[in-house]
């Protein structure tokens, strides 16, 4: 049987149907913490944090998650064994690790969870170093940058959330670490993951294995792994196989034409989730938009990404990848609350 056919167009507009606060399902990333998911909500509509917290989630990032959710992502996340962990995204320590990396895992969240019993709030680095007293030396590798052994970072941050950690903002960028007691039974690892997986196929299709390995940090044996885990249909997108959940073919079909401007703040999901070729087809306007460090927002035109944004003050200073109609300047400086400059690409 052919591949389901859907033009870019229906996917762009499928994708901006995910402008609903119901993509807490898979977490916004806050980089800095306490900005872009907050951006990212307002835009959707929510506000408030009733219910929210802000955690190291996918690849250890920081990401805004309904605290419900906690229990069965941190029995989705936990790694099986080393090799689950690409090394792009968590570095070469596991690789060289002795043992398992989920007993790792819970050597650290164990040691956190003591520290942190006594209700005080700590930053990073004063964490960091109470744990040095109590966690094997083997998991405290030399840091030539800090000038002392510590836990490997990228454990640390997996092993904050299944210690029941929680960040809170200081609104400057930091983050200090409360405790906010156990998170509970976790939960079935397998059921934890395949919902995960359906989730990202929500908000991220259409989409391949090689999506979900980025998302989550993965190495490409357990990103097969996962995805045996979902259920799938093949569509063909310009030529491009790629990948729906069945439930969610019809919606795509479906999608009302996207009409309308956005700006999206740095890692809103719909640029951290979708296929970003499709997204972005210029190789050159990629990497405009996802830089090494410092990610600016996007200009969403009609379910494209059509340039990029930066605020300074009360200036928002936009960047098109091509020239804007007069109704789309109209409908930009409607949907800020300062002043516009469109600058030359």
């Amino acid at each position: 049987m052919a591949d389901a056919q859907l033009s870019t167009a229906a996917v762009r507009a499928h994708r901006v149907c995910g402008l609903v606060p119901d993509v807490l399902e898979v977490g916004i990333q806050d980089t800095p913490a306490g900005t872009s998911a907050r951006q990212a909500l307002r835009l959707r509509g929510g506000s408030g944090d009733a219910g929210l917290a802000l955690v190291h989630g996918a690849r250890g990032a920081m990401h805004l998650h309904r605290a419900a959710d906690l229990p069965a992502l941190a029995a989705a996340l936990r790694p099986s064994e080393e090799t689950d962990l690409r090394k792009q995204s968590f570095g070469p320590f596991f690789a060289g690790l002795s043992g398992s990396v989920g007993a790792a895992i819970d050597e650290v969240a164990t040691a956190m969870a003591a520290v942190m019993a006594d209700g005080v709030r700590r930053s990073k680095g004063e964490l960091s170093t109470s744990l040095r007293a109590t966690v094997d030396a083997r998991l405290r590798p030399w840091c030539d940058r800090c000038a002392v052994d510590h836990v490997n970072d990228a454990l640390f941050r997996l092993a904050s959330l299944p210690a029941g950690l929680r960040l809170i903002p200081n609104g400057d960028g930091s983050a200090d670490f409360v405790a906010t007691g156990a998170l509970g039974p976790v939960g079935d690892v397998s059921a934890g993951r395949r919902e995960l997986v359906r989730r990202f196929l929500r908000y991220a299709g259409p989409t391949n294995r090689d999506g979900l390995a980025g998302w989550l940090g993965l190495s490409p044996a357990a990103a097969r792994r996962w995805w045996a885990l979902a259920d799938v249909v093949p569509v063909s997108v310009d030529g491009r196989r790629l990948f729906l959940h069945p439930d969610d073919l019809a919606a795509a079909r479906s999608a009302p034409p996207a009409d309308g401007v956005w700006l999206l703040p740095p890692n809103d999901p719909i640029l951290e989730l979708g296929d970003r070729e499709l997204l972005v087809p210029d190789a050159t306007d990629r990497k405009r938009v996802w830089r090494p460090t410092a990610n600016p927002g996007a200009l969403l035109l009609d379910g494209a990404v059509a340039g990029t944004w930066r605020r300074r003050a009360d200036t928002v200073t936009v960047t098109p990848f091509g020239s804007l109609s007069a109704t789309h300047r109209r409908r930009l400086a409607a949907a800020t609350d300062g002043e516009v400059v469109v600058a030359e690409s």
